[in-house]
């Protein structure tokens, strides 16, 4: 009669067997060499580092909380304000669309007060023109100002400083115009700079400052180009009439 196979009972992986020797074995890993490798892997400069890791894992985990919850923040703030510019665009579509220029002026000006400042640029050139249809040169001059200031030496900056200064002009305000006239051509691309000394001369003309409309007309020939010859006429005539 055959003899049955004798079956062993295997050992518990969660229970560390021992070979030869008395090293403890777990799931064939001899756990001293296994310890020992780990720690050869991490550097003594680094052993600190760890170590504070360990002890201070809550307060990393709370922090780590803490700067999602800015970034979320952020986020929503984000989208809050770009829901706010798109509400303000519309607003001001409607406001543009009014046909009686006294109303617009009135609309965009109560608008300016809340206005992100997305659209407060478009929203003040849009003042300014409305102002100037009403013959409102206080207003215009302001919102031209304000988007001046808001554009600094940019070309759209450069414009509005212009218009503020005709607008100076249509308010009777001459020896400022001449004097923002003045500053423009410091700044003015040189195509430019002689209609600049030509404003700055007329300007300074009806503010009764020959002497400087003079001065202004002789800088604008100065910075004519040699064939504009018929520029350069006209400016000198100018010139011999103050002179008289």
């Amino acid at each position: 009669m055959a003899q049955r196979p004798t079956i062993q009972k295997p050992t518990p992986l969660s229970e560390p067997a021992f070979r030869k020797g008395g090293d403890p074995v777990m799931g064939g890993v001899n756990i001293p060499k296994f310890s020992a490798e780990m720690q050869a892997e991490v550097s003594p400069e680094a052993a600190p580092l760890w170590n504070f890791v360990l002890t201070h894992a809550r307060k990393i985990a709370a922090g780590v909380v803490v700067v999602v919850l800015i970034i979320l923040a952020a986020a929503g703030w984000q989208w809050y304000r770009e829901e706010q510019t798109k509400d303000a665009r519309l607003a001001l579509g409607r406001i543009i669309s009014m046909q009686d220029p006294a109303k617009r002026t009135d609309a965009l000006k109560a608008f300016l007060k809340d206005a992100p400042s997305a659209v407060a640029v478009a929203a003040n050139l849009e003042l300014a023109a409305s102002a100037i249809d009403i013959e409102d040169w206080d207003t215009a001059a302001a919102s031209y100002a304000s988007v001046a200031e808001m554009e600094g030496n940019s070309p759209l900056g450069f414009t509005a400083r212009l218009n503020h200064a005709q607008v100076l002009m249509h308010k009777g305000d001459y020896a400022a115009a001449r004097d923002e006239f003045k500053a423009l051509a410091a700044d003015a691309p040189a195509e430019v700079v002689p209609v600049i000394h030509q404003q700055v001369a007329e300007a300074a003309v009806a503010a009764g400052d020959k002497a400087g409309a003079i001065a202004a007309y002789e800088s604008a020939v100065a910075s004519l180009p040699p064939t504009d010859k018929e520029s350069a006429a006209f400016f000198r005539s100018r010139i011999a009439s103050l002179k008289k």
